[in-house]
């Protein structure tokens, strides 16, 4: 039989009749259960994006100031053991057994606890290598020479998640907002430990020192210490984070090498150090990225919306948020590529209920629905791209020759394109050889001037460079040649695709068709360089070649100069070059040796003047040697590039 329902529509019996709760959750509640979005996935993950989020937070710190970024990285391994000594915690009970040789009990418990040895008695234990993840944390603390913080914004600034600065239509490092919010979640899950931040906003105010963590319920701070420190002595400006995670170090310890040496590729301008302090001294090391260039791009103005982006909610958003009085101001002020002209000929294109004075507060949801459409339906100029802030060629050029050593290197940079409304910007670099380098494609990933290392296969990059480029046309071999492709995309919204925000969607033709450009670009320049490599090549063989027959030859032609003089010398000539070679020859100053030296001269001059022919008639797009010359403006529109033999030079509008 079915079963009861009470008066409520329940089934009978138990809590079963009791009505839900409806029940809302923090941003910060929801971080801490779907953290994996963030990029903490695992407490390797966990580790890494911690180290990488305070990273990019000091390199914020210091570029948002003028000051070229100096970054500190302290990681500090702490066993299981002494971290249950350091914080009074008893060490567990039962035989001590090594890690390696650990055995488990049933339902994966440890067999050195009282539940885990009951458990092994039953089963016979068997042999499984406690991983590090069960038995360390790390100490991690990030300094940085950045404007520092102000004192009585800083519980709020770490402790309040979806708050902050970074918020608005700008180029940012971030993905979600959250950076060290989230290493302050993780701190609380894995450690429990509070955050300890450290801050000063000149060498003449005080240091701010706070010491909190997070209550996860209210989404607000929960504050230990807040309280400001002399700086007399230190005459210190900068930040400090320190955080006690867990995590797992030996799986992810190449992901932050690599991660630190491709942000140095992209950020050459900054001083980044990292010292990794192990239990096992042996394991220790101590990394040092010197600073190889002083031109730091200029930082990355707001932007306007550009029409394209506009959707229902977006548009009733910039409503909401608008100052402007009239609707003709309103439209030529907020949204990108719409003047007043323009502006006035939307409001007529609305219909009769709109008018040019009316205030944008008079718009409801029907006049909204109506105003998006006829806008989504003009056409409108691209975003011009002038608010972001790429690397630059030059920088790139300079990262990848400090980091990488090849042995040649190309560079470009593409037209700016709209990819759902927002300006992107591509940067792309192609090198050959390395010390580095391995057989085949190496794609190096950055998006908004950051590594990104995880989930290539998806990439459109990866995907351009695998798929699209036909590297023969460029004579290059993709299996056993070097080559080391660098596409870096900035953009006020970054087109990622999936979740957790690792890779760059492909399924944009205009951002495919940009990439795939500027790569190619890159890819004539090489071309150039290698039959130039090739031809130059090609005159050292045949240079070696005709050097091993020079003594047969030599020796052939004393030879018979000798027979002719035996025979009484040659027959009178009035050519004078004949008659002088016989007197010399009989002089003794014609010998087999002189005679090889003349040839050897012959064949080079020769050649050089085959070289020097060669060049005159040579390819347009030849470049002999590469100058970068910065770009200190912040618009880059370029008309047209200029190939000559001793440059590639673009055209600038302005």
């Amino acid at each position: 039989m079915p079963p009861k329902r009470d008066a409520d529509g329940g089934a009978g019996g138990g809590g079963a009749s009791k009505k839900s709760r409806l029940m809302t959750k923090t941003a910060a509640e929801f971080f801490a259960e779907n953290k994996h979005f963030a990029g903490f996935e695992n407490p390797g993950k966990s580790l890494y994006t911690s180290i990488r989020e305070l990273v990019e937070n000091s390199l914020d710190a210091a570029e948002s100031i003028g000051v070229l970024p100096e970054v500190h990285i302290e990681l500090k391994e702490i066993s299981h053991v002494n971290y249950r000594a350091m914080h009074g915690m008893e060490a567990k009970k039962g035989k001590q057994v090594e890690p390696e040789l650990a055995p488990d009990g049933e339902d994966g418990m440890d067999a050195t606890t009282d539940g885990g040895a009951k458990a092994a008695k039953k089963k016979a234990p068997a042999v499984k290598k406690i991983s590090a993840k069960d038995q360390s944390f790390f100490k991690l603390a990030v300094t940085d020479n950045g404007g520092g913080m102000p004192h009585d914004e800083i519980p709020r600034m770490f402790g309040s998640v979806l708050s902050g600065t970074k918020y608005g239509i700008r180029q940012e490092r971030g993905k979600f907002g959250l950076g060290s919010k989230m290493v302050l979640i993780w701190s609380k899950m894995s450690t429990g430990l509070p955050m300890e931040i450290k801050s000063s906003q000149g060498s003449m105010k005080k240091i701010s020192y706070v010491k909190l963590d997070l209550d996860l319920h209210s989404n607000s701070p929960n504050v230990h210490a807040h309280e400001k420190q002399s700086n007399d002595e230190l005459k210190w400006r900068g930040s400090q984070i320190s955080v006690t995670i867990g995590g797992e170090f030996s799986k992810f310890k190449r992901y932050t090498i690599n991660y630190l040496r491709e942000m140095a590729v992209i950020t050459p301008y900054a001083r980044f150090e990292m010292h990794y302090t192990a239990e096992d001294p042996s394991k220790s090391f101590h990394i040092v990225h010197a600073r190889r260039s002083e031109n730091m791009p200029p930082p990355p103005q707001k932007a306007k919306l550009h029409p394209a982006a506009i959707d229902n909610q977006v548009m009733e958003n910039l409503l909401h948020s608008s100052n402007h009085k009239t609707l003709l101001k309103f439209l030529s002020s907020e949204l990108d590529r719409i003047d007043r002209k323009k502006a006035q000929e939307l409001i007529e294109s609305f219909g009769k209920e709109f008018n040019e004075d009316m205030h944008p507060s008079e718009l409801d949801v029907s006049k909204i629905r109506k105003m998006v459409d006829k806008i989504q339906q003009e056409e409108f100029d691209k975003p011009s791209g002038s608010e972001l802030s790429p690397a630059g060629e030059y920088n790139l050029h300079l990262g990848i020759m400090k980091e990488m050593r090849p042995d040649m290197i190309a560079t470009n940079t593409a037209d700016v394109q709209e990819v759902n409304g927002h300006p992107v910007l591509v940067e792309t670099a192609v090198s050959l050889g390395g010390r580095r380098a391995k057989e085949g494609i190496t794609v190096h990933r950055f998006a908004n001037r950051i590594p990104m290392l995880f989930q290539p296969g998806a990439d459109v990059s990866y995907k351009t460079a695998n798929q699209r480029i036909k590297w023969k046309q460029y004579r290059m071999d993709k299996l056993h040649h070097k080559i080391g492709v660098y596409v870096s995309i900035v953009s006020t919204k970054i087109p990622y695709g999936g979740p957790n925000k690792e890779y760059i969607g492909d399924e944009n033709e205009s951002l495919q068709k940009a990439v795939a450009t500027s790569i190619m670009k890159c890819c004539v320049q090489l071309k150039a360089r290698l039959m130039r490599s090739e031809a130059m090549r090609q005159q050292k063989d045949r240079q070696e070649s005709l050097r091993k027959y020079i003594p047969h030859v030599s020796r052939a032609l004393h030879g018979m100069l000798q027979a002719m003089m035996s025979d009484g010398g040659p027959r009178q000539t009035t050519n004078p070059t004949v008659n002088k070679i016989a007197q010399l020859h009989g002089q003794g100053e014609v010998t087999e040796l002189i005679l090889q030296q003349k040839l050897r001269t012959y064949i080079e001059e020769a050649d050089m003047e085959q070289a020097m022919a060669g060049a005159q008639f040579d390819e347009a797009n030849v470049v002999r040697e590469e100058i970068y010359i910065p770009i200190l403006t912040t618009t880059r529109k370029f008309e047209r590039e200029m190939h000559s033999k001793v440059g590639v030079f673009k055209l600038s509008k302005t």
